[in-house]
């Protein structure tokens, strides 16, 4: 079974294909990590057969798409599998104190809740939350990510923490 899924392995995507291998062990399963979920969504017939494990707040600005609207959308393409509940890492919004550039990074799902929090000037969405933080540190004023990812600066501060619990996935990609 081989499991396609987003990565790098500091995603929550990958946390929650390892933790599903690990209750499925009788499956022998490999997840193959990728650079965005729309990698894996606009090559579904190079990966037939596979499985392909997204968060139910899957949102794609790229495709504009989310989670509801791929399901249904892509019917013809993919077979629902399983689901399970599996909690994400900590999230975390962080302000650089000293950065006034009003720009915030998020992953697109996570998008609304960083501005429900915080007001920048514009908010940049990147293919994970890892990202969203490495670009934070390019630039960023503020970030939505998770909180095993950071190494707070001097310059840094927590404004928030969530502990959202999430619904995972599993499509096979039909033949």
């Amino acid at each position: 079974m081989l499991i396609h899924t987003l990565g790098p392995a500091e995603t929550d995507s990958y946390a929650a294909a390892q933790h599903y291998c690990q209750t499925h062990p009788k499956e022998h399963a490999h997840v193959f990590l990728h650079a965005s979920f729309e990698e894996v969504l606009t090559q579904l017939t190079a990966y037939r057969g596979a499985y392909l494990l997204l968060p139910a707040a899957f949102k794609s600005k790229m495709l504009k798409l989310s989670w509801g609207e791929l399901h249904y959308d892509l019917l013809d393409q993919l077979q629902l599998i399983d689901c399970f509940i599996y909690q994400l890492a900590p999230l975390v919004i962080i302000e650089n104190q000293t950065r006034l550039t009003g720009i915030a990074y998020s992953h697109a799902a996570t998008a609304k809740l960083l501005a429900k929090t915080v007001t920048p000037q514009k908010i940049k969405c990147c293919a994970s939350k890892y990202l969203a933080y490495q670009q934070f540190l390019q630039d960023g004023q503020y970030v939505l990510t998770n909180q095993k990812n950071v190494e707070l600066h001097s310059d840094d501060r927590i404004i928030a923490h969530f502990k959202p619990d999430m619904v995972w996935c599993l499509y096979q990609i039909k033949e």
